[in-house]
């Protein structure tokens, strides 16, 4: 039994049989030529179904395994030196995990001992193809084969095949994940459960003899994830992973996301990957993330960064301006976190919940609010947008401020000092100083209106009566 997270918060125990692991590693002998030479590492947490490749490929091929400590998982430039050391020649990470020991490769790939690997395999989570493309090329050391296999616990591991080849990486878009393992059928259906035309997205399901028994002592939840299989032998079932893919005309599956991935922000509904993307095609971003975090109450899109080897990372104005530049406003992220690296999980995986809150200061050349209308606009621009410091220079929209907080904006303003601020005027000058100026001419000019004396009114038939041209 492997546990996995759920979105509730409450692990499932998955019931995998011991003939599920033999057909894993059995059946995908054919994939690659495994044999006794060759030297693979326990990374991975054994409560982590990746560790059960780890272990049984090498013990089912008689092969070495060298168990990763704590201490060295902890930091990738031990491990580096590790795989050198002991000649690893099969080496399985998560994406998240590679990307960071790419970067250190990039570092020392002239200086330090030469690595021996023939093979990375990756699985865990979906693959970017152009960070992939990052692992640097030496006459030190053969390129190793690289090789994405998709899975999860409940199909036993592994699911897909496809080595990727270098000299087309740059030809490929997407994470493609490939074609069944051996013993395994993929299918690309709608809700209605019919099959998706090619090029179509749809949930991906998946049966064959990798399929786990169930979740252990939930027969409910069970019944809803392992169902019948319409497509094959009476009484086989297949497995409903959540996942959205789609048939490449090349014949090969491409990861999509998660079916429950999407986020509803302000009403609409935002696939965080597709942000993601444009990210990663901006110079000097070699990582990015992006969550929804809660920010002065309310849900906000914030994209965490981790810059490229080598490059400078761009201004935080300069990733707004290329997401705006390919993406409609409500999907652009109101603020940035940049980080040295990602935070990642004991399973290798990107740990979402050390992920740093976003903190929202203003322009870095500050200039601190003075007269009255001015620290009357700064308190509102912070508290509506969770700003800790507003200057002058700062914009309401930078601060992470948008349309329906702009006419909350005007309704405080209104409520505060009865002046009724144009909300276009936010708009076009939305900068605090701007504001606070605009603030204070219209409360001048509504006092000396109010301080004016009052004209005598005349009424028509009594006494004398004003012309059109006196009125």
């Amino acid at each position: 039994i492997i546990y996995t997270s759920g979105s509730t918060g409450l692990p499932k125990g998955v019931g995998v049989t011991h003939a599920s692991v033999v057909n894993l590693v059995q059946g995908c002998q054919g994939l690659f030529d495994f044999g006794a030479d060759d030297v693979w590492t326990l990374f991975h947490s054994y409560a982590f179904d990746f560790s059960v490749w780890e272990l049984w490929g090498p013990f089912s091929t008689g092969g070495c395994l060298v168990v990763v400590s704590s201490e060295t998982r902890q930091s990738l430039h031990e491990y580096r030196a590790l795989l050198a050391r002991e000649r690893v020649t099969v080496l399985n990470q998560t994406p998240a995990a590679f990307y960071q020991l790419t970067a250190i490769e990039r570092e020392v790939v002239e200086q330090a001992p030469p690595l021996s690997l023939r093979y990375v395999i990756f699985g865990g989570e979906a693959l970017d193809l152009v960070k992939l493309s990052q692992w640097p090329q030496t006459e030190r050391y053969a390129d190793p084969r690289f090789v994405n296999m998709y899975g999860i616990t409940e199909i036993t591991v592994h699911a897909t095949h496809i080595e990727l080849e270098r000299d087309k990486l740059s030809r490929m878009q997407g994470s493609v994940v490939g074609g069944a393992v051996p013993n395994t059928k993929m299918y690309v259906l709608d809700e209605g459960l019919q099959p998706v035309a090619l090029g179509g997205f749809g949930e991906l399901y998946i049966s064959g003899a990798g399929l786990a028994r169930g979740y252990a002592g939930r027969a409910g939840l069970t019944a809803q994830r392992f169902i019948a299989n319409p497509y094959g032998e009476p009484g086989s079932r297949m497995y409903r992973t959540g996942d959205l893919v789609r048939w490449r005309e090349d014949g090969n599956l491409e990861y999509l996301g998660r079916a429950d991935q999407q986020v509803k922000i302000r009403g609409f509904r935002i696939e965080p990957g597709e942000i993601e993307a444009v990210l990663l095609g901006l110079a000097g971003v070699g990582q990015a993330s992006v969550q929804v975090r809660e920010v002065a109450g309310e849900k906000r899109l914030v994209a965490y960064v981790v810059g490229k080897a080598g490059e400078a990372m761009p201004a935080v104005a300069r990733m707004k301006e290329g997401l705006q530049a390919q993406l409609p406003e409500y999907m652009v992220p109101s603020s940035y976190v940049e980080l040295a690296v990602f935070p990642l999980t004991p399973n290798g995986k990107l740990d979402t919940r050390a992920l740093p809150a976003p903190e929202i200061v203003g322009e870095e050349d500050y200039r601190a609010p003075v007269s009255e209308h001015e620290k009357l606009v700064a308190s509102l621009f912070e508290s509506l947008t969770g700003a800790s410091r507003v200057g002058l220079d700062d914009s309401f929209f930078a601060l992470g401020g948008h349309s329906l907080l702009a006419m909350q904006l005007v309704s405080k303003v209104r409520t505060q000092t009865g002046v009724d601020l144009p909300l276009r005027a936010l708009f076009e000058r939305p900068t605090l100083a701007s504001v606070a100026s605009l603030l204070a001419q219209m409360s001048a000019a509504s006092t000396e209106t109010t301080n004016k004396p009052a004209r005598p009114s005349i009424r028509r038939g009594q006494g004398n009566v004003a012309t059109p041209k006196d009125t």
